[in-house]
Parts: structure tokens; sequence; C-alpha cells
């Protein structure tokens, strides 16, 4: 397998431990892909890429269903959000500078109550919400060079976010442990980024 291969992949996987087999089959298809496409090489299928990748990296059972069954839209998950190029490539579990808190499938008063949360908490310097429509057209964005992958997300699929930077990184297990454990929160990602890079460490 190619260095960069791989490394994409357990980037993607680290960045959502709870992922199921199927979703990380899909990361590892959409990153694959994206490699394939830069170097201009023709792809069979995404099923076929899938299989292929699967069976390089030995990491999925290949009883698990790869792709998404027909009819049910891609999902994106955490690891799917690309890092931002100056931040830590992989999250940390320590002193992160800044903060994702996905919300997968919060109600509007779940997203609220969160919200106030940020909104009192000292820890944080500066925060801000991120739609579905926000965080789907980076999505899209981003990952322009796999458009097939694009076309079977669902807007919908694409979970909001609240973005943040922390005063203090060395707070970041204790928010961490906090917040994970709200009703409505998914994952919440950490990474260690300059002041530079944009709120939240993910493009």
């Amino acid at each position: 397998m190619e260095p960069d291969l791989r490394r994409r992949f357990d980037l993607a996987v680290s960045a959502d431990p709870g992922a199921d087999p199927g979703e990380m089959a899909q990361v590892a298809m959409l990153h694959g892909g994206r490699i394939r496409h830069r170097r201009r090489l023709a792809v069979a299928g995404s099923a076929a890429a899938v299989v292929a990748l699967v069976v390089a990296v030995g990491a999925v059972d290949l009883t698990e269903s790869a792709a998404p069954p027909a009819g049910r839209p891609a999902m994106v998950t955490a690891g799917m959000r690309l890092p931002a190029p100056e931040c830590s490539p992989e999250p940390v579990a320590t002193d992160a500078t800044d903060v994702v808190i996905f919300l997968p499938g919060a109600t509007a008063r779940q997203r609220s109550a969160i919200g106030q949360a940020l909104h009192d908490d000292e820890r944080i310097a500066s925060w801000l919400f991120e739609s579905r429509e926000e965080a789907y057209a980076r999505f899209a964005e981003h990952y322009q060079d796999s458009p097939d992958f694009v076309g079977a997300v669902d807007r919908d699929s694409v979970p909001e976010a609240f973005r943040l930077r922390l005063r203090d990184p060395a707070r970041f297990s204790a928010f961490r442990q906090e917040y994970a454990a709200k009703p409505g929160v998914g994952t919440v990602v950490g990474r260690v980024c300059p002041a530079s890079a944009p709120l939240g460490g993910i493009l």
C-alpha cells in the first residue's frame, strides 16, 4: 500500500474510533479515490475500489457491507472532515488548542443547550456554530475531486458542529470529557493549531 494512502486511512479511522466497518470502508474509499483521481488512473467502480483497498489494508471484514445499501445516502463521519494543513494531522487526547463538537443527531433543544453552555464556558476563547448546509458546502468543496462520492452524500447526513478554540490547551481533557457526555453530542475532536488556523482545526 502507498504510504500516503495508508496515512490517510489511519487518520480517518483515528478521528472517529467508534465508526463501524462500513463507515471505515467509506472513508477508505473516499481518500483512495482522491489519490487515484489526482494521478488520473481509471477507477473501475466504487465497490471494486473498496474491495481492493480492504484487501490491502486488512482492516475491514469483507462480510460487512463496504458501501451503503441501495437507496441509503452515504454518512459523513468526523473522520471525513479534513484537518487544516497547519494543524496536527491526527486528533490529540491532550493539550488541544482547537475543538470540534459534532452533533450528528441533536435536537434543536439539545443544540441550544450546548450553545448556551459554550457561551457561558470561560475556557473558550472563541466559537461558532456550523450548520448542516455550511458543513455540506465545505465538504463538497474539499472533496470536489471525488464527485461521485459527493453526489452520493445527502445534505442531511452531514453533521452540524460547534467549532471552537480553547484559552488553555491543558484544559482540553476535562473539557472533552464534559461535553462528550452531553445529550446530542456525537464526537469531540481536538487538534493542535496555530492562531492563524481555521477555528476548530478542520477545513
